[in-house]
């Protein structure tokens, strides 16, 4: 009778933890673009927090630092993009005067002599403040939830960053002492953990390598072309190179393609045709030198050392297809954390043998019948490297 109140106690028990676990995976799933790229925060800004640790400090400071190195260049870069982005439209639109235009053309096209002012002034003076009116309050209401919302994300990134490099290693700990009697998961974190850092660090690797070699590429060849077709704020080209990289295969063609083409275009309007060399050769380099070089050479260099690197490339040119620009993380951990547990955890789930333990196989024990023992065999089985002898 108390075994039976005991197991009813368990299952009830067991059933509560489940529903938590589901409600859980409901609300993760909702959010899983923000837990993905807090996961690659987290393993990018890793390297930075264990070599802030030689300096003795303590470690929610080195979190903080690491996190603040880290974000520093990206929010650099995105300010100098807006104030380019901001003072070359408004040198756009006072070089062509196009406000002027709008507003010659819509006078031209109304009579004012056939119109009553006062009236007019009082129909568009109402017309003008309603519409004005509610115009701005939608805009706004718009621009404050995308901002919002795209600030709330941000922020719970940052925050599991954060407490994954402080907390993290602990609980990974504690659930492998509590719940990992074989050595299996302990196994499969340690073969998982260094390939998805290595992988996830490497495309920031990549994105700065790739930068690096753009802006020098782009500076050179300013340097030697005509001023008609120099290439246009070579540093910021190159940075958007850099972090074109994270989509393999055509993030980079996304950014010296359309360079490249405004030049030409520039070189024809100029009237020299002579000028499609320089912008002829900058493609080539371009392609050479800053796509097809990083995108498969470093990539590959720096990409996890178990994983296949052809399966790792498609797995980046299919995750953003599939699943978004998150993709582009999502899948290749998944690839990783696939690869591994067929490696690692479907071994232990058929035979029940701890990883490292071995079964032997017929074909070992399969020799010739007229095969000799060597001098001092014997049919003891030899003693393992740790010194206990072999099952």
């Amino acid at each position: 009778m108390d075994n039976d109140r005991t197991l009813g106690r368990r299952i009830a028990i067991g059933a509560v933890v489940v529903a938590l676990l589901l409600l859980v995976a409901y609300i993760a799933l909702s959010f899983v673009a923000v837990l993905v790229f807090a996961v690659f925060l987290y393993y990018a800004v890793r390297p930075i927090h264990r070599f802030l640790a030689r300096f003795g400090l303590p470690r929610r400071v080195r979190a903080m630092l690491a996190l603040v190195l880290f974000g520093v260049p990206f929010v650099i870069l995105l300010g100098y993009t807006i104030a380019i982005i901001v003072v070359q439209t408004e040198a756009f639109l006072e070089t062509y005067a196009i406000q002027d235009q709008v507003v010659s053309r819509a006078l031209e096209e109304v009579d004012l002599a056939g119109l009553d002012l006062d009236e007019l002034e009082q129909v568009l003076t109402g017309a003008a403040a309603q519409a004005s009116l509610s115009t701005l309050l939608v805009s706004l209401a718009g621009a404050v939830s995308l901002v919002g919302g795209v600030l709330v994300q941000l922020l719970i990134v940052v925050v599991l960053a954060y407490y994954m490099l402080v907390d993290g290693p602990r609980l990974v700990s504690w659930l492998l002492e509590t719940y990992d009697e074989s050595g299996a998961l302990e196994a499969y974190v340690r073969a998982v953990d260094p390939e998805l850092s290595l992988t996830l660090f490497g495309n920031i690797v990549n994105v700065f390598a790739t930068a690096i070699v753009a802006v020098a590429t782009f500076y050179a060849y300013n340097f030697f072309a005509p001023p008609t077709v120099h290439v246009p704020f070579p540093a910021l080209v190159g940075a958007l190179a850099g972090i074109g990289s994270l989509i393999p295969v055509v993030g980079i063609k996304l950014v010296y393609i359309p360079v490249t083409l405004l030049l030409a275009g520039n070189a024809v309007l100029d009237g020299n045709l002579s000028l499609l060399v320089p912008v002829g050769v900058l493609a080539a380099v371009s392609a050479v030198v800053v796509d097809f070089i990083p995108d498969f050479f470093i990539r590959a260099h720096i990409s996890g050392e178990e994983t296949h690197t052809g399966l790792l490339l498609l797995a980046y040119v299919v995750g953003p297809i599939v699943f978004g620009f998150y993709g582009l993380f999502l899948v290749p951990m998944l690839l990783i954390l696939a690869a591994n547990a067929v490696h690692i955890l479907l071994p232990y789930a058929l035979t029940g043998d701890p990883p490292g333990v071995r079964q032997s196989r017929l074909r070992e024990y399969d020799e010739p019948r007229d095969a000799v023992p060597s001098v001092g065999s014997s049919d003891r089985p030899r003693p393992s490297a740790d010194g206990d002898e072999d099952a």
